[in-house]
């Protein structure tokens, strides 16, 4: 007799679940627009620094908007990160006793951009918008952070 129970128990769960998660999907794409309408800025910033040195070269050492612990670059690697557009962010960078101290992103230079490419060479800090256009922005300099 008590198994009898189960039966019809086990189908009225397994048709309330179905029905529940068609309910609750069909609810929650009706109410929702994942692409944002073209006009709505979002106010994201990508950055990203690349160690574009040759293998045997050292890390980097990259402290980003004046965070206390840096991040570590080898060559070939890189380090990427969303923040706010909301003013200047920091750079240092140590590397074979030189170093280099710069806005790694300012409203004034950068325009509408929100999407800002660094390239670490040996020569210097290039700076592109398009990961493929480089311009030179910055020198090591030997000690004078």
């Amino acid at each position: 007799m008590c198994r009898s129970i189960y039966a019809p128990l086990l189908l009225v769960l397994i048709v309330c679940l179905m029905n529940g998660s068609n309910f609750a999907y069909a609810s929650s794409e009706s109410s929702f627009n994942f692409e944002p309408e073209p006009n709505v800025d979002i106010n994201i910033l990508f950055i990203s620094f690349y160690n574009g040195m040759a293998p045997n070269n050292r890390n980097v050492n990259l402290f980003y908007n004046n965070q206390k612990d840096g991040v570590y670059l080898s060559p070939g690697k890189g380090f990427s990160k969303l923040d706010n557009l909301n003013g200047r962010k920091s750079v240092v960078m140590y590397w074979n006793g030189n170093c280099a101290s710069f806005f790694a992103y300012d409203p004034s230079a950068e325009g509408n951009h929100q999407k800002i490419y660094w390239l670490i060479k040996e020569d210097g800090i290039y700076h592109s918008w398009d990961n493929s256009s480089w311009q030179k922005r910055k020198s090591w300099t030997f000690n004078r952070c």
